[in-house]
């Protein structure tokens, strides 16, 4: 029989959106997600950093997939908040995130983001929506 955890890696390999951005998954367990990007120079902006669209969106994946490690089969981003720390110009970035609290329909989720030398780039912070069919 197939775990929940295998679901959400079975999912996240199919997802065209993170196979098109090139999302690595690292750790995966309950209440906890480890990812890795990366650096693609499309990623730059006008400044020749990681556009921070790329952060928004490699946090609330990190978020999302560590609310689906609870026995989730569904997680929507209800609210996040972003600090934008330090611009990346080459180089990967390591994002994990953990579930600080749960409760029967939401979870509240800590992301951050690092630079391949462990320095922490951004830091988040979401409520999410999620939903367990059983």
């Amino acid at each position: 029989m197939e775990s929940h955890l295998d679901i959400v890696r079975e999912d996240f390999k199919t997802s065209p959106f993170w196979d098109f951005i090139g999302l690595q998954m690292k750790e995966l367990k309950k209440g906890y997600v480890e990812l890795y990007l990366p650096y693609n120079p499309n990623f730059r902006n006008v400044r020749d950093s990681i556009h921070g669209g790329i952060y928004a969106s490699v946090l609330d994946t990190t978020m999302g997939m560590a609310g689906r490690t609870l026995g989730s089969d569904e997680v929507m981003t209800i609210q996040m908040s972003i600090q934008f720390l330090k611009p990346v110009v080459e180089g990967g970035i390591y994002s994990e995130a953990s579930v600080i609290s749960e409760s029967r329909s939401t979870a509240l989720i800590e992301g951050r983001l690092f630079d391949e030398d462990k320095n922490l780039i951004a830091h988040s912070v979401g409520t999410f929506r999620v939903v367990k069919s059983s």
